[in-house]
């Protein structure tokens, strides 16, 4: 089985949520393919779940523009945390984007990780890293500058039944007039379920940051971005 997963495809639009969104079917088309994919681990009552991504761009495709997404599970990969890397490719082969994701899988019922299966720890991880890192996101001492109100709704959601990773993205670059920033981080925190009122708070210039994003619902942080 092949540890780098290549996925031709089209851009949709401009943005880092239309990139995600890349990245996430490539994902879960390899996860798949390991035998660790979505429903393989639903029979378990096991899922997975993003709980940080980070992103590295040198340029948004533009809509349309033939692709190839290149994701392969990281050799990161170290205790209940997997982690998995991704390139974004143009026609020519140029990197438009880099990212590197954090994920747990979790007991369903309990809402709790668990052990990674034995076999993760064992691939012959490629000799590829990105050179994505991850900070911890800032405590701003001021009022947000903006805030976006959401309700979630049915379409919000993942097979998880709670708010999709890609989703914030999106309500971020919405809450923010559309951030061009050429980097992102999102950490996923907590979960927002069906009919929850979600507040999205949003800071300029806060640390270096040209924009601070947390998602707060019934008094718990579902998320955090940092757009640079």
């Amino acid at each position: 089985m092949a540890l780098v997963h290549s996925m031709p495809c089209r851009a949709g639009r401009a943005g880092a949520a239309a990139v995600c969104r890349l990245f996430e079917a490539a994902a879960a088309a390899h996860a798949a393919a390991l035998g660790v994919g979505i429903e393989a681990l639903r029979r378990e009552g096991k899922a997975w779940m993003l709980v940080r991504f980070g992103l590295r761009a040198n340029r948004w495709p533009e809509p349309g523009e033939p692709l190839e997404v290149r994701t392969w599970p990281s050799r990161r990969t170290a205790g209940a945390r997997a982690w998995r890397e991704f390139l974004l490719l143009d026609a020519g082969g140029r990197t438009l984007a880099e990212a590197a994701s954090v994920w747990l899988i979790v007991d369903l019922e309990r809402r709790r990780p668990v052990r990674l299966p034995k076999f993760l720890h064992e691939l012959d991880f490629p000799p590829l890293e990105t050179e994505v890192e991850f900070l911890d996101p800032p405590q701003p001492a001021r009022e947000p500058d903006a805030t976006l109100i959401r309700r979630v709704e049915p379409a919000h959601l993942d097979a998880n039944e709670h708010v999709n990773n890609v989703t914030y993205i999106e309500w971020g670059e919405e809450a923010a007039a559309g951030p061009r920033a050429a980097r992102l981080q999102a950490d996923y925190l907590g979960e927002a379920r069906l009919g929850e009122q979600l507040a999205y708070l949003t800071w300029r210039d806060v640390d270096g940051r040209a924009f601070l994003q947390m998602a707060r619902a019934e008094g718990k942080t579902c998320a955090c971005l940092q757009w640079w």
